[in-house]
C-alpha cells in the first residue's frame, strides 16, 4: 500500500446582519416593528490549495444564504408595545427561557437511568449465573433504582407537559409587557411618521433648498 498524502485549506466565513420583522398583533390588530439581528458562518474548502479563493468566495457565499434564511424565518419573542400582547407562535421561544431547570433535571434523570439499566444487567446476570443472598439484594436494589427513575421520569413527563398547556406569557403585568414591548418595537404608524420626518429634514439640509 502506498501512502497518499491529503491536505486542504479550510475557510470560515461569519457575518452579522439585522433585518425589520414587520409583526399584526393577533390581540388589538395593531402591525409593529421590531430589529432582528443574528450571526450566520460558512464553510468553503479546498484541497490541496487549488482553489483558493473559490474555497474563501463559496464560504462567504455560504454565510450570505444562511444570515439570509434566518433573518428570514427567525423572530424573536417581542410582546405588542400597544397592548402588550405575546403573540401565540413566540410561546415557544419563551418557554425555552422559562423551562431550563426541566431540561437539566431531565437529562439528570436520563443519566441516572442509564447508570441503573447497565447495574441492572449486570447484578441480574451475575445473580442467575451464580445465586446468592447478596447477589439478590444487589439485583433487587438496582431494580429498585431504575423503577423509581422511570417513575421520576414519568413524572417530569407529566408535569412538563402541564407546563405547557398552561403556559400563557401574556398572564403576566401588562404594563410591564408594553414596557418589553416599547424597548425593542415601534408601531408602524409611529414608525411611518420618524420616517416622514427624516425624510422632510434631509429635504431641508439639501444644498439649495429653503426651510419653511
Amino acid at each position: 500500500m502506498i501512502p497518499i498524502l491529503v491536505f486542504w485549506t479550510r475557510y470560515t466565513a461569519t457575518m452579522h446582519g439585522r433585518d425589520l420583522k414587520v409583526v399584526p398583533c393577533e390581540n388589538c390588530s395593531t402591525e409593529y416593528l421590531y430589529i432582528i439581528e443574528r450571526d450566520a458562518s460558512g464553510v468553503g474548502t479546498s484541497m490541496y490549495m487549488l482553489n483558493e479563493e473559490g474555497a474563501e468566495g463559496h464560504a462567504r457565499s455560504a454565510a450570505e444564504d444562511t444570515l439570509k434564511s434566518v433573518l428570514e424565518n427567525d423572530f424573536d419573542p417581542v410582546p405588542c408595545p400597544a397592548c402588550g400582547h405575546y403573540q401565540r407562535y413566540m410561546f415557544p421561544k419563551l418557554r425555552e427561557t422559562k423551562g431550563m431547570w426541566v431540561l437539566v433535571v431531565t437529562l439528570a434523570t436520563i443519566m441516572i437511568g442509564c447508570v441503573a439499566t447497565v447495574s441492572v444487567l449486570k447484578y441480574s446476570i451475575a445473580y442467575l449465573e451464580r445465586p446468592s443472598d447478596d447477589g439478590f439484594r444487589n439485583m433487587a436494589a438496582a431494580w429498585s433504582v431504575l423503577l423509581l427513575t422511570c417513575l421520576i421520569g414519568l413524572g417530569l413527563s407529566i408535569l412538563n407537559k402541564r407546563k405547557i398547556s398552561r403556559f400563557n406569557p401574556n398572564m403576566a403585568d401588562r404594563q410591564a409587557r408594553i414596557a418589553i414591548g416599547r424597548s425593542r418595537a415601534v408601531t408602524r404608524a409611529e414608525f411611518e411618521k420618524a420616517q416622514r420626518e427624516k425624510g422632510i429634514a434631509s429635504t431641508r439640509q439639501m444644498p439649495g433648498s429653503r426651510g419653511d
